[in-house]
């Protein structure tokens, strides 16, 4: 893999190229004293990955990766930023896939890159990234949630702390708190604050709120005359719930069902990815899928040439969500391709997403079948009754 890294300062070059010296084996690293120089050496030959500065003179980071997006829309771009770069960090909203700030922990950037990586490889099609490389507003990670996860590096850290945490978010504290006290989780008294919300869901089931809250959130200008922002959040919530619920009643480990609800929550970004950016193509997605009857894949693949399996599972790669989620993303309509056999969360997000489909009121959802064959395979084709009757009930929004 090639990976570009540019800065101004020859000091932090050299600090780069110090602390990268063990992945000289694994990565071909290239290093541009500016935008301009940049852009040169690209024209030389493609890179995986671009991870650039922020403030340097004659061609600023922004300006270097909105030339980098529109010239070379599958290179993933990285934004190196300090403190008292936000002003220019806005001006990369749409066009920078993370941001690193400065100065970077010298293993969170390793596992970045690393990542971005994997992602540009094989495993995903020319075709993805194009699309997602093609998008000029690109949801980043929610901030709360990139603190929640800091939080968690300490292993002290406890449900009040997280509390403290979440609670500086009045938006995102009203909406757990009106989660938890929905027909999802059926409790039988009134949760009031952030603190009991968090002991209560568990501190992960909370960062994928979170992240999912920061997700739906970015798409402020949702213009799909096919569905509502609202309805899509309702059916992933459904699906985790449902996974979950599943997941319990095969007695599953609390990490598999936590695996699956995570998954569930976010299994369609990409369907909101697709839509919030490209309307009109995605109308005509729900069209297909309405009136041809046909599933939601096969009309994406015949409008954009991809799923928002594909597209989804590859931005989540790019925040560094792990692979075990990302497996459920990319295979939740084909879970045949994971090769695995018993009971897994995939196999409960799998199901909980064609059961909530049927269940809704919403025909785009509708259409999503069953594959049998690895039911049958994995042993589990006789719970699909029982299974059905978990998800039977009327949540709310």
């Amino acid at each position: 893999m090639r990976i570009l890294f540019v800065d101004d300062e020859p000091n932090v070059l050299q600090g780069l190229q110090r602390i990268l010296r063990k992945m000289r084996s694994e990565w071909d690293m290239v290093f541009a004293g500016s935008g301009k120089e940049a852009l040169a050496l690209m024209t030389e030959g493609p890179f995986d990955v671009v991870v650039s500065d922020m403030r340097m003179p004659g061609m600023n980071g922004a300006e270097l990766l909105h030339e980098v997006m529109r010239r070379y829309p599958s290179t993933v771009r990285l934004v190196l930023s300090g403190h008292a770069d936000r002003n220019l960090v806005a001006q990369c909203v749409g066009v920078a896939h993370q941001y690193i700030s400065k100065p970077c922990d010298p293993e969170q950037l390793k596992s970045m890159i690393r990542n971005a990586c994997l992602l540009s490889g094989d495993l995903v099609s020319g075709e993805v990234k194009r699309i997602i490389g093609s998008i000029d507003r690109l949801p980043s990670v929610p901030a709360l949630y990139q603190q929640l996860n800091k939080a968690l590096e300490n292993e002290d850290v406890s449900t009040q702390d997280i509390g403290d945490i979440v609670q500086q978010d009045m938006g995102m504290t009203a909406k757990i708190l009106k989660l938890v006290n929905s027909a999802f989780f059926g409790l039988r008294r009134t949760i009031e604050t952030a603190h009991e919300a968090v002991a209560y869901l568990g501190i992960e089931t909370v960062k994928t709120l979170v992240l999912a809250n920061g997700i739906f959130g970015e798409a402020l200008h949702f213009r799909t005359r096919a569905f509502t922002m609202d309805e899509l959040w309702l059916h992933s919530l459904s699906v985790a719930s449902g996974a979950k619920a599943i997941a319990a009643s095969e007695h599953a480990d609390r990490s598999v069902q936590q695996e699956a609800f995570v998954g569930g929550i976010l299994h369609d970004v990409g369907i909101l990815v697709l839509a919030a950016n490209f309307p009109e193509n995605y109308d005509r997605v729900a069209d297909l899928v309405i009136q041809e009857q046909i599933t939601i894949p096969a009309a994406e693949q015949t409008e954009f040439s991809v799923t928002h399996a594909e597209v989804g599972a590859y931005l989540l790669g790019l925040w560094g969500i792990p692979s075990p989620i990302l497996r459920i993303v990319s295979m939740h309509h084909s879970p045949e391709l994971s090769g695995g056999a018993g009971f897994s969360a995939l196999l409960a997000v799998h199901a909980a997403n064609v059961l909530a489909g049927v269940q809704g009121h919403h025909p785009f959802f509708k259409t999503g079948k069953i594959d049998q064959a690895f039911l049958a395979q994995a042993g589990f084709q006789a719970q699909m009754g029982t299974w059905h009757d978990l998800l039977a009930f009327p949540p709310k929004p």
